[in-house]
């Protein structure tokens, strides 16, 4: 059923124009899936500093393709340098994205958004892609990889997540590593997409990165460059066909949020830290929790029987929709429901 213009809310903030109206199935049969640069490949403005990209004022915007490439230089002579947790999805210690005076669409950490990816696409997994994690060792499920990304390699080594290296004086480590942002909440209904079609419409995605202290634990003598590092950002962006003389689109009456918050330690027993972006008006569609033990940024802790005894949410006080006695039970289930381990190096709890 199409939607006048006249009976038509404000859509995402935005009052469309006469000949603009809503009408799913037209929309849906006529559409088209563009794939364009919304920002060039830029060098970052700094380890510890963040960009900030206006993206384009076109179609319906779905989703959000960024990629980071480019070198990490360690300056020294054979030093043990230890890469931390944070490396290499956290990189990106946040990436925002605001829509229309909506200012937290999205607000999370590299990693889950990696997450999130696994977790919204069926037919994408990690398994057979070997990466090393921890003290050396390589792993083929479980580090939320995929084979086109490389964490940090060079001829002699590779930068992994947890793992020493010793580095010779210059010694340069290309990275490449591709983020997808997850503007609307399904890729296919696109509910959550945001309305672009507008000189009123204003969409910008902000990259926060993480200092070289939280990325990086230095040798003697050793020192860092991410100067050579770069992104590029890429829209997933559909057209707003014309059908008898009216430009249609989908109902995009809502908008999909994915933000997450610092908790304070956890103690023994039941936890409830508070949820970020929830409230009257809205759905929840997932939650999360990934756990370090030690200070922040620590080691991910893994989602086991000896790590968590019985683990839920709850709300209302008293509403307890799901249960597990077990760190283990609610692992199997997570790897169930996405084809990926969620839990066993990463620490996280869906």
């Amino acid at each position: 059923m199409a939607t006048s213009v006249a009976n038509a809310p404000l859509i995402q903030g935005n009052a469309l124009t006469p000949d603009v109206i809503v009408d799913p199935n037209s929309f849906y049969a006529n559409t088209r899936r563009l794939r364009y640069p919304m920002a060039s490949k830029t060098k970052i403005t700094g380890i510890g500093s963040s960009d900030s990209v206006s993206l384009r004022q076109s179609g319906i915007v779905s989703g959000l393709e960024v990629r980071l490439s480019g070198t990490v230089v360690l300056n020294g002579t054979y030093a043990a340098t230890t890469m931390t947790y944070e490396w290499p999805y956290n990189f990106v210690k946040a990436f925002t994205l605001s829509a229309n005076g909506q200012s937290t669409l999205i607000n999370a950490r590299g990693l889950v958004i990696r997450a999130a990816e696994f977790v919204g696409d069926d037919d994408l997994n990690d398994r057979g892609v070997s990466q090393k994690f921890g003290a050396s060792t390589t792993f083929t499920q479980g580090t939320l990889a995929l084979s086109s990304d490389d964490w940090g390699t060079n001829a002699g080594g590779v930068l992994a997540p947890g793992s020493a290296t010793t580095v010779a004086a210059g010694q340069s480590f290309t990275v490449d590593i591709t983020y997808f942002i997850p503007v609307a909440a399904d890729q296919v209904s696109l509910i959550g997409s945001v309305y672009a079609q507008s000189s009123a419409t204003n969409l910008t995605l902000g990259l926060q990165y993480s200092t070289s202290t939280d990325l990086i634990t230095l040798g003697s003598g050793v020192t860092a460059d991410f100067s050579g590092m770069y992104f590029d950002v890429t829209g997933i962006v559909y057209s707003i066909p014309n059908v008898n003389g009216k430009y249609v689109i989908p109902d995009l009456t809502q908008f999909h949020s994915l933000t997450e918050a610092l908790a304070p330690t956890p103690a023994a027993g039941t936890n409830e830290p508070q949820l970020p972006g929830v409230g009257a008006g809205r759905k929840l569609l997932r939650t999360w929790f990934n756990t370090y033990s030690g200070t922040y940024p620590g080691v991910p802790l893994a989602m086991t029987d000896a790590n968590y005894n019985t683990v839920g949410w709850a709300y209302g006080g008293n509403t307890v929709p799901e249960s597990y006695s077990a760190g283990g039970k609610l692992r199997a289930l997570n790897e169930r429901q996405c084809g990926v381990d969620l839990g066993k190096l990463w620490g996280i709890g869906m």
